[in-house]
């Protein structure tokens, strides 16, 4: 009966573990924080990496395009707006595309600094949790067209 006895204790001690280490992670960091670039940052001009691995030289529409299908990965097809599941995954991803426009974003073609806006604040308001649910399939809709011009301007479909 004593094994039985340590069961639940054995399991109490490993949730335990397991939760410390998740809210660990969940976090913030201890130290300083640096703060948020000026909207002029890059990696060319010394300004806030938001993207891992990003370097100077990097082809601004490869990266924004990169991020756009990474959006495009958990985005049901068009048509099915309605029934797109939002989680923390989805909203990461337009809170990466954010991060990747605004390094590279100034750099793309000039004729998608209108397009570029737009996703930005489509992004922002599809990253938060709070958005309703009723105004997702329009906010997507409008990516999904701010999107496209983005991808015309690189030479990209």
């Amino acid at each position: 009966m004593s094994g039985m006895a340590r069961t639940p204790l054995r399991v109490a001690l490993v949730v335990a573990a397991l939760a410390a280490g998740l809210s660990a992670c969940q976090a913030p960091s201890p130290g300083p924080r640096t703060p948020p670039a000026s909207p002029t940052g890059s990696p060319a001009s010394g300004g806030a990496v938001y993207v891992t691995g990003a370097k100077a030289g990097d082809d601004p529409c490869a990266r924004v395009v990169s991020a756009i299908g990474y959006v495009g990965l958990t985005l049901l097809p068009p048509g099915q707006e309605e029934a797109q599941h939002w989680d923390g995954g989805v909203r990461g991803r337009f809170g990466y595309l954010r991060g990747t426009l605004e390094m590279y974003g100034p750099r793309l073609p000039a004729s998608a600094a209108d397009a570029v806006a737009a996703i930005d604040a489509v992004a922002q308001t599809l990253s938060l949790e709070a958005t309703a649910a009723a105004r997702r399939p329009g906010l997507v809709r409008r990516y999904r067209a701010a999107s496209a011009a983005v991808l015309a301007a690189c030479g990209r479909s």
